[in-house]
């Protein structure tokens, strides 16, 4: 009694070991053998190691195995199997019994599947698979790639390229156009926009850096030139205060040599003078008046070089005004022609992200269609075709071909873009 419950438990195998209902064997096949015999005379369970271990079904159908031999299996179940490979070693080791033998499959013959699937081929069998897992196993609907959207993932990275470019223009042209207007009022500093100041983006900070030096240098140029005019100017005026004087001193002279000659005509009169005093006084006072002309001359080149110097200053400012005008009128032409190249680049964006995927998905949605699925099973000698829903289930050896489905729609018609999804520039 306690050697046939040990001879049960060495033969014990798993549930699976007779394989899928009404399942036989065939080729490529591994099973995996069991033989033990109870000896009496010794009261211990023998084990047949040459046999005990794992073997593969051959091309023919045939189970090689040591002491045995040869043995057809193929189109058997394991049940008989293990029949035949007991009475065969009873026979060739002249046993009184057949020893107890028990058959496992330990790896199925594989399964096969083509046709519309990412990865055709072979592949390892296991047990209540169905034709929807064998297609999962084998990499689902061939991935094919649609030229439709391989053109709306091209327009949506060009547009979202170009909607890119377009507001970092947008950006450049409003920090610009601050810049433009504080250098027109003459303010001492450029005040941004404010949701540009408080974006934080590095990019953005060093732009709005660059135009602050723009600023601080076109401001530092136009005082430079300012400051020598003025410099100028100063050192026109001390001449003038200089001129001023020669002028003041040379008519005191003129007073003093005027008086000097009514003198020496009054002597000449009366005889206590003689004539070459009166001709030197009258030479001193042509003199006299000779420099009084010359500082009178060039008082009136100081005043006038006075009067370019602030004409000089005021051509500075209007010259600059002038082309600060020029630039912020230009810079806000670009910014209106800007706007609608940026609406139209949104809507490509909107169409090509949102609108044409989303109709794609919806008509691929409305067309899809199961595909056909034929399997070619070997049944003995015969070969059998049967067309097969996605839970018929699969057995090893099975060829399953996948057609792809077909169905003819609607060519594309892209919806128009919604015009309440254009962001606003404004």
């Amino acid at each position: 009694m306690l050697g046939a419950v040990l001879l049960q438990a060495c033969l014990a195998v798993p549930a699976r070991a007779e394989g899928p209902p009404g399942y036989v064997l065939g080729p490529q096949d591994r099973v995996r053998l069991k033989v033990f015999e109870w000896r009496a005379s010794r009261d211990e369970v023998y084990a047949w190691t040459a046999l005990n271990d794992e073997f593969t079904i051959g091309a023919e159908g045939a189970l090689s195995l040591p002491i045995i031999g040869d043995i057809q299996v193929a189109g058997l179940p394991t049940r008989e199997v293990g029949r035949l490979v007991g009475a065969r070693l009873r026979d060739r080791m002249d046993l009184a019994e057949a020893p107890d033998t028990a058959v496992e499959i330990a790896q199925y013959r594989p399964f096969y599947i083509s046709g519309a699937v990412d990865k055709p081929g072979e592949y390892a069998f296991r047990p209540g698979l169905t034709v929807a897992k064998a297609m999962a196993v084998a990499g689902g609907p061939p991935r094919t790639v649609d030229p439709v959207l391989l053109r709306l993932e091209r327009d949506a990275i060009t547009s979202r390229g170009d909607l890119v470019m377009l507001h970092k223009e947008r950006e450049q042209l409003l920090v610009r156009l601050a810049r433009l207007s504080a250098e027109k009022d003459e303010r001492p500093k450029v005040e941004f926009p404010k949701d540009l100041a408080s974006r934080g983006d590095a990019g953005l900070t060093t732009l709005m850096e660059r135009e602050v030096s723009i600023f601080e240098a076109r401001r530092k140029a136009i005082a430079t030139q300012a400051d020598a005019v003025e410099d100028l100017k100063r050192f026109l005026r001390q001449q003038l205060d200089a001129l001023n004087g020669q002028l003041a001193t040379a008519d005191t002279q003129i007073k003093l040599i005027a008086t000097e000659i009514r003198g020496n005509e009054q002597l000449a009169e009366r005889g206590l003078a003689t004539q070459q005093r009166t001709i030197a006084s009258g030479r001193a006072m042509a003199q006299m008046e000779s420099e009084k002309l010359r500082i009178n001359t060039d008082l009136s080149r100081a005043r006038e070089a006075i009067t370019r110097a602030d004409l000089t200053i005021l051509d500075l400012r209007a010259r600059r005004a002038t082309e600060v005008t020029a630039e912020l009128r230009e810079t806000q032409k670009l910014l209106d022609h800007l706007k609608p190249r940026m609406e139209t680049a949104e809507r490509l964006v909107l169409e090509a992200e949102v609108t044409a995927p989303r109709f794609l998905a919806d008509r691929a949605k409305s067309r899809r269609v199961q595909p056909l699925v034929r399997i070619t099973r070997q049944t003995g000698a015969a070969t059998q075709e049967l067309v097969a829903e996605e839970t018929t289930l699969v057995l090893p050896g099975d060829a399953i071909s996948v057609e792809p489905a077909t169905a003819d729609g609607p060519a594309v018609s892209w919806p128009s873009a919604r015009t309440g999804a254009i962001t606003s520039l404004n």
